[in-house]
C-alpha cells in the first residue's frame, strides 16, 4: 500500500462521485495509508446533556472538534465525519501532532467553556486492520462546489468503541489552553415537523453482518428516498 507524506497528496486524489444512490458502491471506496491514524471524540454521558436542552452545548463541541483540527492543519482538506455530540476524521502521519495538539485543546476548552466533559483518542489504522476491520474513505458531492467525506470498513466504530473503554486516550492540555477555533459557528433554527413528528432513522450493520446484504438494504431505503415526492426536503 502507498505511503502519502500529507492529507492533499493521499485525500485530494480521491475521485469525487455524484448520485447519492451510488453510496454503497465499494468501487468508490479507497483503503486509507497503513500509515494514518483515525482521530475520534464525544461528549461523556451527551443524552443527559441533551434531555436537560443542552443540545447546543453539544453540537457545538462536536464542530469545534473539526474546526480546531482544520486550523491547526492550515486548512488542508482531509476526511472527516461530523456526529453531532463528537466528531471523527483520518489524518496523515506528517500531521498527527498537529491534530493531537488540537484534540487536547479542544478538550479543555469544552470543560471550561462549555462544562462537559469531551473524551479524545487517536487510534493507529494499523490497530483497527489488525483486528480485522477497515478504514475506505469516498468523496461524495452534491454540489460542484463541495464534497463531503463517507466511510466505511468499520473502522470509525471500532475506534470510537476503544476511545470509550479508555484506550488510545489523548490527556486533556492544561488549564486555559485555546484551540484556534476561526470559522466556527453553530447555527440552529428550528424545523416544525410538517405532520407532527419529525423521525431520524440510523441504520447499522450488526457486528458480523454480510456486507452484501448491508449493501443491498442500504440501496432499497436510499431508492425508497428517493421515490418519495418529500424526499428534497430536510
Amino acid at each position: 500500500m502507498t505511503a502519502f507524506n500529507s492529507s492533499d497528496e493521499f485525500y485530494g486524489t480521491i475521485p469525487v462521485f455524484r448520485g447519492f444512490t451510488r453510496l454503497m458502491d465499494p468501487a468508490l471506496y479507497s483503503p486509507l495509508p497503513d500509515d494514518w491514524s483515525i482521530g475520534v471524540a464525544d461528549i461523556v454521558e451527551s443524552t443527559k446533556a441533551i434531555a436537560q436542552a443542552r443540545y447546543k452545548s453539544v453540537n457545538m463541541a462536536g464542530a469545534a472538534v473539526i474546526a480546531a483540527v482544520t486550523n491547526a492543519l492550515e486548512g488542508r482538506e482531509f476526511p472527516f465525519v461530523f456526529g453531532g455530540d463528537g466528531a471523527s476524521f483520518a489524518v496523515a502521519p506528517s500531521d498527527l501532532e498537529r491534530a493531537r495538539e488540537a484534540l487536547a485543546a479542544t478538550a479543555i476548552w469544552v470543560k471550561e467553556d462549555l462544562d462537559l466533559q469531551m473524551r479524545v483518542a487517536l487510534v493507529p489504522l494499523t490497530a483497527i486492520r489488525s483486528q480485522g476491520f477497515d478504514v475506505r474513505v469516498a468523496r461524495f458531492g452534491p454540489s460542484p462546489n463541495l464534497s463531503y467525506a463517507m466511510f466505511s470498513g468499520g473502522g470509525l466504530g471500532l475506534a470510537e468503541a476503544a476511545m470509550k473503554r479508555g484506550e488510545f486516550a489523548i490527556p486533556i492540555a492544561p488549564p486555559g489552553t485555546q484551540p484556534d477555533l476561526s470559522g466556527l459557528s453553530c447555527r440552529f433554527e428550528e424545523m416544525p415537523a410538517m405532520r407532527g413528528l419529525i423521525l431520524s432513522v440510523m441504520v447499522l450493520p450488526a457486528q458480523g453482518a454480510d456486507p452484501a446484504a448491508y449493501r443491498r438494504l442500504i440501496e432499497d431505503i436510499v431508492a425508497l428516498v428517493e421515490r418519495s415526492p418529500d424526499q428534497g426536503r430536510p
